[in-house]
This record gives structure tokens, C-alpha cells and sequence, in this order.
């Protein structure tokens, strides 16, 4: 199950808002004021992911923030 739904147009979307900066940090900023719920379910996700992980391991979820970045990386590759 996907952790956004949506997230192609979402994504898109909140590009078009940024005027004219297109930094990772700066996205994920805007991402977060625009999808509110969004951002809560990522961090939720994570904290599931860390909290089912034992001791040691690493699981495959990147961090919230670098989650969105490697989200719009591809984003940017596709279009």
C-alpha cells in the first residue's frame, strides 16, 4: 500500500507552487503546508517502520524529509 495516495499529482502540484525554487528543502517545506495529513501519515509510517524493527537492523524507510526528497528526485526524472 502506498504510503501517499496520489502522489504523482500531489508532487506535481506542490512544484507548481514553489515559485521559482526547486530545493529539496524548499519542497519539502511547501509539501508539508499543503498536505498537512500527508506529512502525518509519512512520519506515522516511519515511526511504525522503526518501532516493528529490532534492535540493531535498519529498515528500508528513509527519514520523513529524505523520504519527500528521493519522492520528488524521481518526480523530477520522470518529467
Amino acid at each position: 500500500m502506498a504510503v501517499i495516495t496520489k502522489k504523482d499529482e500531489k508532487i506535481g502540484a506542490t512544484v507548481e507552487q514553489l515559485e521559482g525554487s526547486r530545493s529539496p528543502d524548499d519542497f519539502v517545506a511547501k509539501f508539508k503546508e499543503l498536505y498537512p495529513k500527508d506529512w502525518a501519515k509519512i512520519e506515522r509510517n516511519y515511526r511504525d517502520h522503526e518501532r516493528k524493527t529490532k534492535p540493531g537492523k535498519s529498515h528500508p524507510m528513509p527519514e520523513p524529509d529524505q523520504y519527500l526528497k528521493n519522492a520528488l528526485s524521481v518526480w523530477l526524472k520522470s518529467h
